[in-house]
Order: structure tokens, then C-alpha cells, then sequence
């Protein structure tokens, strides 16, 4: 495994624990703890792993087995992936702190587009 993998797949690992505790500190702060919700996103978070795990087969497969295609996919993966896990932590994180929602320093995650939306 080329070393761009293991940092795409341990990049999207740490994103992923870092939205489910922001998540968790949301809920905590909101007083809204509920273990179903909990368990309901642990099984989304699963879903993001067993599509990092396909994406891993998959690519690795190619080498083997012609499919008719060769595509990189452990990269884009991790990278949709990451910019989905990174929006909803900086929404997580405007919920415990709403003096940095319109802050320059959550604009630093904010696509040009977005800061042209506000």
C-alpha cells in the first residue's frame, strides 16, 4: 500500500471519530443524548468504512483481475468522504460555539462559493 493511501485512509478515519465526538458533544450540550441516534450513527460511520473497504478491494483487485478498468478509488473516496466529514464537524462545532459560525476562522474550511452564498 502506497503511502498517499494509508494517509488518505487514516485521514478519513480521524475525520470520522472527529464527527462522531463533536457529534456526541453537540448532543451532550444540547442535552439531547439518545442512544438511538448514537447507534444510528455509528451505522452511517459504517457505511463510510465499509466504502472505504470496497474502495481498498476494488483498486487492489484491479491488479489481478481485469475488469475492464483501471481506476484509482481509495483516494477519491477519502477525499469525498473527508470534505463530507469535514462539513458536518464544522457544523458541529457552530453548535457548541455559535460566536464562530460567521467567523473568518470557520471561512477558512468555506468554499468560495459558500462565503459567496452568505
Amino acid at each position: 500500500m502506497e503511502t498517499t493511501e494509508i494517509a488518505a485512509l487514516s485521514i478519513v478515519g480521524v475525520l470520522i471519530a472527529m464527527d462522531y465526538l463533536t457529534g456526541l458533544m453537540k448532543a451532550v450540550h444540547a442535552h439531547d443524548i439518545s442512544s438511538e441516534k448514537m447507534r444510528e450513527g455509528l451505522w452511517h460511520k459504517s457505511g463510510l468504512v465499509l466504502v472505504m473497504l470496497l474502495a481498498e478491494i476494488v483498486e487492489r483487485g484491479q491488479s489481478w483481475l481485469d475488469m475492464g478498468f483501471a481506476v484509482p478509488l481509495i483516494v477519491p473516496a477519502a477525499a469525498y468522504i473527508s470534505i463530507t466529514e469535514i462539513s458536518s464537524i464544522i457544523e458541529n462545532i457552530a453548535e457548541l460555539n455559535p460566536e464562530l459560525r460567521d467567523s473568518p476562522l470557520l471561512d477558512l474550511f468555506r468554499s468560495e462559493k459558500e462565503k459567496g452564498d452568505k
